[in-house]
């Protein structure tokens, strides 16, 4: 199928990593490879077995000598010994007497233990003639006491056994002799002295108690006889009801003072009004108004008036305004309007001073009802407090007489307990004693062979898995086609092996499709011509350019073997040298002109005077030409594009060998230019930063980067040609593959140009 169509068949991969999905668009900022999964986690055990075997072999040595170095030298026979604590015997006829608290029996015995680890008994335990003979005497005891006393302590494990009446002592140092000495000393020692001095405790213990007791006793009777004369004296819930009335009296006057003392600021406040005011120029409310004109002499001469005004008007219809008649009428009616007035003036004054008065009478009431309520609310809260004075009375004694009981209680408790160790003590019973004595230790507690050797072995397994991901998330270098597509955010399209695990015989790689044309590296260029060849258009990457991050990542031997091949295959190939600060085509081509690409850029030379043609077929080179001084703008100039278009137009293929990317800006300007970019990346050699910094550095000037090429990728266990070296050279061997096909080279030339004729 033709790849001019944009079809994308299928390619047979064998061996190779597949071609990753080309990346649409700029991955998020920051973002790297993906998380780890299981195959990764195989994928790194694979590779990194050899460093896994040899530092798990390593360390568990070390754990195996630090093993045979401790039982040889550092050696630990453990020697145990128990003391018994025989409980009292008390009288059968009593039994709730004679069981003791589980709480009791678990607290005697962590008691014992702590005592028998007391610095007193074991000095006392050092200083037996016997112990200062030992070698653990004379290793921690010469020359400084204290230390060896403090050791001792830290040494001697003692622990109650759970659900027991025992107590273990054990110790574990390198003589099991001595060890067993040690112990049974120990318990000898402190059995015999807590033997002597529980017969003298018990009894003053004892004597103690009943002091106690009796103390108690007095105290209690006391505090319950004075409950008893206060309950004589006041019933106390009738107590507890009248406080409670009390309380609600006490709220009920409170409230009733609040209101006067609202009421006395509202009178004190209208006292305040009219106080030094004249009492006619007091405002007259509507009250006094109705009252005023109900008086009845105001009514008697506002109705003469009125009948007054009304005989004037009819006499001044009849007579005129100047009658006599009517002249005495008007002084009658004038009379009588005076006197309303003066009858109204009086009647208001007289209740202004009334209204004056009242206020000052309820200001009197007021004062006298506050001294009152007053009273009343003293008496009431002195009432309460008595109550509540005698009700924390009462509630202070029920408090300390339940106080006194249960210490009481707790006594009487004791001192039975006391007397029944006593009395067993009498009896043989309630003593320590030591059973059964330690014996020697015929194996060693340390070193613990199963716990040394079994955790050692998973330790160490550990520790070289560990080491194996933290080189490998440490690394930097760019070893994989996996790294490329996880760091780099590329599509890889092929990996080159490197040439040094190359069977067949090529001096440079340079030469490698030339001179080894069924080396394993040739056919991963092939491989790589594949990818390209169906993985777009013609058009779309018919300008590639062949670029790196940094030097010496074998761009220029890849672009050189990928011309190579494409030419190989029938397509017409031109090698143009863009790196004019370190050309290096020139040398792998012999008989190139000198002049070359800056040459036609800058018009000293036209297209077909600057090509070679090399000996191979289909296959023409243009060097970089002379160094010129402004490498960039040559590059991105419109003869550059003239040069590419006009190319375009007479080859199938053109392969611009570029400088590194991260170095020089030509690289980014060229990339303008062709159709399509590719980064060459050479595995333990390259790092992860540069190679996303160069394909960054790309998308931002939207350049078209179509993948990546892992040049140099080594043979190493888990790898992906160690397997395939075998597997190829097998398949491709003499005795499966016949010497030369039927019609021979010349006859098969001649018929792929027929078909390329026709297809044309």
């Amino acid at each position: 199928m033709s790849a001019m169509d944009g079809s994308q068949p299928m390619v047979p991969m064998g061996q190779f990593p597949a071609l990753q999905p080309m990346l649409e668009g700029p991955p998020p900022a920051g973002e790297e490879a993906a998380g780890i999964g299981a195959k990764d986690v195989w994928r790194i055990v694979k590779q990194r077995k050899v460093l896994i075997i040899v530092t798990f072999c390593l360390a568990y040595l070390l754990v195996g000598a630090a093993t045979v170095v401790t039982y040889r030298f550092f050696p630990a026979y453990p020697a145990e010994a128990y003391v018994e604590l025989i409980p009292p015997i008390g009288d059968w006829a009593k039994p709730q007497e004679t069981i003791l608290p589980k709480d009791y029996i678990t607290n005697r015995l962590a008691t014992e233990a702590a005592n028998i680890r007391n610095p007193a008994c074991l000095l006392a335990v050092l200083e037996l003639p016997e112990i200062k003979a030992t070698y653990f005497y004379r290793w921690y005891g010469e020359g400084n006491f204290d230390k060896c006393l403090h050791d001792f302590e830290n040494m001697l494990n003692v622990l109650p056994v759970r659900d027991t009446y025992l107590v273990s002592v054990s110790i574990a140092v390198k003589d099991p002799k001595e060890a067993r000495l040690i112990v049974n000393k120990v318990v000898e020692r402190y059995v015999a002295r807590s033997s002597s001095e529980l017969t003298d405790e018990g009894r003053g213990k004892l004597e103690s108690l009943k002091n106690t007791q009796a103390t108690v006793t007095a105290e209690l009777g006391k505090i319950r006889n004075n409950i008893g004369v206060l309950r004589q004296k006041q019933d106390m819930p009738a107590l507890e009801s009248e406080r409670d009335v009390m309380v609600d009296a006490i709220s009920v006057l409170t409230n009733t003072i609040t209101e006067l003392k609202a009421r006395q600021a509202d009178v004190e406040s209208q006292l305040a009004t009219v106080h030094g005011n004249d009492p006619r120029n007091l405002p007259v409310s509507n009250e006094m108004k109705v009252v005023v004109e109900a008086d009845p002499i105001l009514r008697y001469y506002r109705q003469q008036v009125e009948q007054d005004d009304i005989q004037l008007q009819a006499l001044a219809l009849v007579m005129g305004g100047e009658h006599r008649q009517i002249r005495v009428l008007k002084t009658q009616r004038d009379g009588y309007f005076s006197k309303e007035i003066q009858r109204r003036e009086e009647l208001i004054d007289d209740l202004r001073g009334r209204q004056i008065e009242s206020l000052r009478q309820e200001q009197a009431r007021i004062k006298t009802m506050m001294g009152e309520v007053h009273e009343q609310l003293i008496e009431k809260q002195n009432t309460q407090r008595d109550l509540d004075s005698t009700l924390q009375t009462f509630k202070n004694l029920s408090t300390d007489e339940e106080r006194l009981s249960r210490e009481l209680e707790q006594v009487s408790v004791a001192l039975r307990e006391a007397e029944n160790t006593l009395d067993a003590q009498s009896r043989g019973g309630g003593r320590l004693h030591a059973r059964p004595a330690a014996r020697e230790a015929y194996w060693p507690s340390r070193p613990n062979f199963v716990l040394y050797l079994g955790g050692g072995f998973v330790l160490s397994l550990l520790a070289a898995v560990g080491l194996a991901f933290l080189r490998e998330f440490t690394d930097q270098a760019i070893r994989t086609p996996l790294d490329v597509a996880r760091y780099g955010r590329l599509s890889v399209l092929g990996s080159v092996p490197l040439l040094d695990d190359e069977q067949a015989d090529v001096d440079a790689i340079e030469l490698a499709t030339r001179r080894a044309p069924h080396s394993l590296v040739a056919e991963a260029f092939r491989q790589i011509r594949a990818h390209l060849t169906f993985s777009g258009p013609l058009l779309s990457q018919q300008a590639l350019l062949i670029t790196s991050a940094r030097p010496e990542d074998g761009k220029t031997a890849t672009a050189i073997n990928l011309a190579v091949t494409f030419a190989q295959g029938n397509q017409r190939v031109l090698l143009i040298d863009c790196n004019f600060r370190r050309p290096a085509i020139r040398a792998a081509f012999a008989n190139t002109r000198a002049e070359g690409l800056s040459n036609v850029l800058v018009g000293h030379k036209t297209l077909d005077g600057a090509i070679t043609k090399t000996d191979i077929a289909n296959l023409d080179v243009m060097t970089s030409g002379p160094m010129p001084p402004n490498p960039a703008e040559l590059l991105g100039s419109a003869p550059m594009r003239e040069l590419l278009a006009a190319a375009k137009q007479r080859y199938d293929r053109l392969i611009l060998d570029g400088p590194p990317c991260l170095l020089i800006s030509d690289a980014m300007v060229l990339a303008t230019q062709v159709d399509a970019t590719v980064i060459v990346a050479r595995a333990a050699s390259s790092a992860k930063g540069a190679l996303r910094r160069a394909r960054e550095q790309f998308q931002r000037i939207n350049a078209r980067v179509i993948g990546a090429i892992l040049n140099g990728v080594q043979v190493r266990p888990g790898g992906y040609y160690r397997q395939q070296y075998r597997e190829f050279y097998e398949y491709t061997s003499e005795e499966v593959v016949p010497q030369e096909l039927p019609g021979g080279t010349a006859e098969i030339e001649s018929g792929l140009e027929v078909q390329d004729h026709d297809k044309t």
